[in-house]
């Protein structure tokens, strides 16, 4: 099954908030900062694990070891121990992997938009080919049921002119998607 983009593009943009929070703890010289990294690095690699993505997962796992590194004195790049300004070589452990992370969570929500903006691209024609043929009733009113975007969505795959292009937006996203990108582009029903 192809995975549900909307929802993945919602964990990433809750992530990316959890990620802001910790940063301010950051820029804050915030006592707790510790507490606030492993808490948005755990959440990040739960999310990842959630969403079936095993890079994800590790990635976050690797920045938490780093980070956990730091905190035992050890640097966790040349795997030396720290006897002296500890505190500082924590803090900045804290930026690097939370800046890391931070870069993890925007390309991949990038990577999302990207494929939701080409397949609204994809539609965006084959809506107005429906609209012009007189299929598409675009009068506007009340938001679209869930049944008048299916008959929409059949009506693209069942049209002789729009089914191909429309069956290769189908082998590409999660139907949950390919809806809620009819619902956007669609203006609401009379």
């Amino acid at each position: 099954m192809r995975p549900f983009l909307h929802e993945r593009l919602r964990r990433y943009e809750q992530l990316l908030a959890l990620s802001s929070d910790a940063l301010r703890a950051y820029s804050a010289l915030d006592l707790g900062l510790a507490d606030a990294v492993v808490r948005f690095l755990d959440d990040a690699s739960a999310a990842y694990q959630a969403l079936g993505s095993a890079d994800g997962e590790n990635d976050m796992l690797t920045l938490k070891a780093q980070f956990v590194s730091a905190r035992g004195g050890v640097h966790p790049l040349t795997l030396e121990p720290v006897p002296r300004r500890r505190r500082e070589m924590e803090r900045s452990i804290a930026l690097h992997v939370l800046v890391r992370a931070a870069e993890r969570l925007r390309d991949d929500r990038a990577e999302v938009q990207r494929i939701l903006t080409g397949a609204r691209q994809q539609l965006l024609p084959l809506l107005a080919y429906l609209a012009q043929k007189g299929a598409l009733i675009l009068d506007p009113g009340h938001p679209r049921t869930q049944p008048e975007l299916e008959h929409v969505w059949h009506s693209l795959l069942d049209d002789p002119e729009t089914g191909p292009p429309a069956r290769q937006i189908a082998l590409s996203l999660n139907p949950a998607d390919i809806l809620l990108l009819l619902a956007d582009l669609l203006p609401p029903t009379g």
